[in-house]
């Protein structure tokens, strides 16, 4: 459009002066950008709208409307970028003539014009076809441009290459618009299938740690040789390793723990760059025994500081202990000397002499350095000392005891110095509640004290005596009641009287649990007592119907426990025992043959005596527990009952008040009631079974308070009171 405004006065100055023309605004094209965001060079107009007039003789403005134009007001600031912010906008020209301010005006048009082109992410494709999906802007071609094969919607690709989409504006042909994808063809490759990966077993559970890098090693070798990039993970189920869910951590590759026992699949998903081809492969992983590492050697005592030859005695009962990646294994040296380790799995072993708390032996050589899995025989040790007299002994029920039945107990005696021994072992009873029926060998009664002396007991020799009384009948005897006893080893020399005295408290029971843990010093000791052992006694027994091959007992060493001052003791069979760096203990009785009770009922029977500190950290109020799970063969785990002990300050007078409650009824059923003397506050009340285990436990703040116990069995219970700084306990009936 192009308006002209001329004035007389512009007429008559142009007849009267010929060297002045009148100003011209020549029709100018309109500008279009192609798609938006850009700037626009206003001025590229300027030539064509003064035409053939001198442009030193004109100036050329741009106004956003015709008004301003006429008016020369508001004129655009920066025509050279000039941005439109309308899709479509008219743009207004003033030429006016420098000298005479004639001006003319012309319009053209600043538009934008939007090219579309359709857009795809790139397509990893599982085998060999692929199909173009169709557009909606633009066509399909094999170079960019719209250059080479223009290709259609719905053509079958079957190679991998580059797709490029292509769109040229019809109004406009310079405004073009481009898009590419890649089609990626991934084939399936043919793996080897993975032979299954075994792991040692070395405590015979069913359950190993498993280096699963070997697996993938193994598979990214293979894939090493292929034209594209592979992936490999792990999953513990196929329906997982399917839907590319849940897979391991490879900072768990290294020590994965099967969790199914002995033998568990699991799944390899091998896909490629992209994720969307994979194939699933499985595998198996075998918690095997470990047969590859068999580690013997003998253990000796130089009793003539000449070296170790057929002249020295074993140095039997001692224990050698063998560390491996945090785990410590321990074989003890039996009767002639010998020691053995089985389950020892893959890596740098160390085989030593552990110390012994009593002696301080010199062992030659000092330990052994070897590379596992190894057979190795001939791993043997030389001990010295200087002269040590020692004997210790402790007694073990080995039955339960029931009013009028007979109840055994095995008496154990130890030479645990470098010398000879010679003296007299007294065994006190209540023979007020058990009448002494028999001793092997014989032992000599005199009123409650049996007796019997041993002589020339060697250096690490270990003694048993057989003992068997009868439990009087009620109601001299009654369930609940406690059998005491003291065992005396009263030897000619001794350096260590600490262990020369032993001293047991039996419950009477009317029912009796075969496998438990009981530890001898009690469920309380003094501060003074925390600085010595606690003495930890497992009992198992074969309820099943056969015999059992494997039993493997397992225990937790509480925190409290100074784990370096753990010492196997005694047991009814071979074994070996395990222990890790956070205090799992295993016993394991491999090849026990242990008869069933209704084979065998005293055969069906073994137990493991160990001993160990409290740290020397613990305080009054602190406690150890010990529970274990004992395994006949591969069955589940009976568990025993729970053994606590707490540091407790030294009984007094009033510690035991017998006037500090009441409980009534007595027998009962349902509920009992307890009646609390002079009481004010809170008090503890807590009821255990007669093996020492826990049924209930309350806080009570009346001093009367019901009790409801009708979820206990009929039997004896105990209820132990704490208030006011007394504790009491009294027995209880329930019917």
């Amino acid at each position: 459009m192009k308006k002209k405004l001329l004035t007389l006065l512009t007429i008559v100055l142009f007849s009267v002066t010929a060297g002045y023309s009148q100003a011209t605004a020549y029709d100018v094209p309109d500008i279009f950008i192609c798609n938006d965001d850009v700037d626009v060079d206003l001025t590229q107009q300027n030539p064509i709208v003064l035409g053939n007039q001198n442009p030193e003789d004109f100036y050329v403005v741009y106004f956003h409307s015709q008004t301003n134009a006429e008016e020369n007001v508001n004129p655009i600031d920066e025509p050279t970028s000039y941005f439109n912010e309308l899709e479509v906008e008219e743009i207004f020209i003033r030429v006016t003539n420098i000298a005479d301010g004639s001006y003319d005006i012309a319009s053209f048009t600043v538009g934008y014009i939007f090219t579309n082109v359709s857009y795809f992410a790139d397509f990893n494709v599982c085998g060999g076809e692929f199909t173009l999906p169709p557009l909606s802007d633009g066509n399909y071609y094999t170079q960019p441009g719209g250059q080479g094969t223009m290709l259609s919607a719905g053509d079958v690709l079957s190679t991998s290459q580059t797709v490029y989409i292509y769109n040229q504006n019809e109004e406009v042909p310079s405004c073009t618009a481009e898009s590419d994808f890649d089609v990626i063809m991934t084939n399936l490759v043919e793996i080897d299938p993975v032979p299954p990966l075994e792991a040692c077993d070395e405590d015979l559970d069913g359950y190993a740690v498993f280096d699963l890098n070997l697996v993938i090693n193994q598979v990214y070798d293979f894939l090493s040789n292929q034209p594209m990039d592979f992936y490999v993970s792990i999953h513990e189920s196929e329906a997982d390793a399917a839907e590319g869910v849940s897979p391991l951590p490879p900072g768990q590759f290294q020590a994965y723990t099967n969790t199914a026992p002995y033998q568990q699949t699991l799944y390899l998903r091998i896909y490629a760059a992209g994720g969307e081809c994979y194939q699933i492969m499985p595998f198996t992983i075998v918690a095997s025994d470990c047969e590859n590492t068999f580690l013997t050697g003998t253990v000796m005592y130089d009793v003539d500081d000449n070296g170790c030859d057929n002249n020295d005695i074993p140095a039997t009962g001692l224990t050698v202990v063998c560390t491996n990646n945090g785990y410590s294994y321990y074989s003890v040296v039996d009767n002639n000397g010998n020691y053995a380790f089985n389950y020892i799995p893959a890596g740098q072993t160390t085989v030593a002499v552990a110390p012994d708390p009593y002696v301080d032996f010199i062992s030659s050589p000092s330990e052994y350095n070897i590379t596992t899995p190894s057979t190795e025989d001939g791993l043997d040790f030389c001990l010295l000392a200087e002269d040590v007299n020692d004997v210790l002994v402790w007694l073990m029920p080995t039955s339960a005891a029931l009013p009028g039945f007979e109840t055994t107990y095995t008496l154990i005696y130890a030479n645990y110095g470098t010398l000879p021994s010679s003296g007299v072992i007294s065994l006190n009873f209540d023979d007020t509640m058990l009448t002494f029926d028999s001793a092997m060998p014989a032992m000599q009664q005199n009123g409650n004290v049996l007796s019997v002396a041993y002589n020339d007991l060697q250096p690490f020799a270990t003694e048993y005596a057989y003992i068997t009384f009868t439990v009087m009948q009620p109601p001299t005897v009654n369930m609940g009641d406690i059998l005491d006893f003291e065992a005396i080893i009263d030897a000619q020399v001794d350096d260590n009287m600490a262990n020369n005295t032993y001293e047991i408290s039996q419950i009477v029971t009317n029912s009796y649990d075969p496998n438990d843990i009981t530890v001898r010093e009690g469920a309380s000791i003094t501060p003074e007592q925390a600085e010595d052992y606690l003495h930890y006694t497992i009992r198992f027994q074969n309820e099943g119907t056969a015999n059992a091959q494997i039993v493997r007992i397992e225990t937790q060493l509480d925190a409290n426990l100074d784990w370096d001052t753990f010492m196997p003791m005694n047991s009814s069979h071979s074994y070996e025992i395990v222990r890790d760096e956070n205090g799992g203990l295993e016993f394991i009785f491999d090849g026990i043959d242990l008869p069933y009770t209704d084979a065998d009922e005293a055969g069906s029977q073994g137990y493991i005596i160990y001993r160990i500190k409290p740290k020397s950290t613990v305080e009054l109020g602190d406690s150890m527990s010990a529970t274990a799970g004992i395994y006949f063969d591969f069955n589940e785990a009976v568990m025993t009952n729970t053994a606590t002990t707490t540091i407790e300050a030294a009984a007094s007078a009033d510690k035991f008040e017998n006037n500090l409650f009441t409980v009534y009824p007595n027998p009962a059923s349902g509920n009992v009631n307890i009646a609390v003397n002079n009481f004010t506050g809170e008090a503890q009340i807590n009821v255990t079974d007669v093996l020492g285990k826990t049924v209930l436990n309350s806080t009570i703040s009346d001093a009367n308070t019901n009790i409801d116990v009708s979820s206990l069995k009929t039997g004896v219970y105990f209820i132990t009171l704490q208030a006011q700084d007394k504790s009491a306990t009294k027995k209880v009936v329930i019917k």
